[in-house]
């Protein structure tokens, strides 16, 4: 939001803000965006199987990541934001709407928010891979 504007006349989606359409994106009905993923596979089922997979094992390792960063604040603040960009590659939403939030998350004030941030990350990336193990049988 701007300094001269209130927050009831403000349009998020003309603004560089982007959290807020990040948001309505997590609440997506599947753990995956399909219609995004689907704008660079151009319905290449393969090539989203392969993509997704690779997702997957890189969230387990961003995940890692981010339980031995919470007392590196630089570490922590990589780790989130990588994450964030690849989940909003794959239409992961969930993922990226708590990567967004967890990136904003520095100082020693923050360490058990961190924490909890962990765990909604987790959980968000645990919905991921079970969705993507059953859609493609694996």
């Amino acid at each position: 939001m701007f300094a001269n504007q209130s927050a009831a006349k403000v349009d998020y989606r003309k603004t560089s803000v982007s959290p807020i359409e990040e948001y309505s994106n997590s609440h997506c009905a599947d753990a995956i965006d399909f219609e995004h993923l689907e704008r660079y596979t151009m319905g290449n089922t393969e090539l989203e199987q392969e993509i997704l997979q690779l997702f997957c094992e890189q969230c387990d390792t961003y995940v890692s990541s981010l339980k031995d960063s919470l007392e590196n604040p630089e570490g922590w603040k990589q780790a989130t934001h990588a994450l964030k960009g690849s989940s909003r590659g794959v239409g992961a939403w969930r993922i990226a709407a708590e990567t967004q939030a967890a990136e904003l998350m520095v100082g020693d004030a923050l360490y058990t928010d961190r924490i909890s941030s962990i765990h909604a990350i987790a959980y968000a990336v645990d919905e991921v891979n079970k969705f993507v193990k059953t859609k493609y049988q694996l």
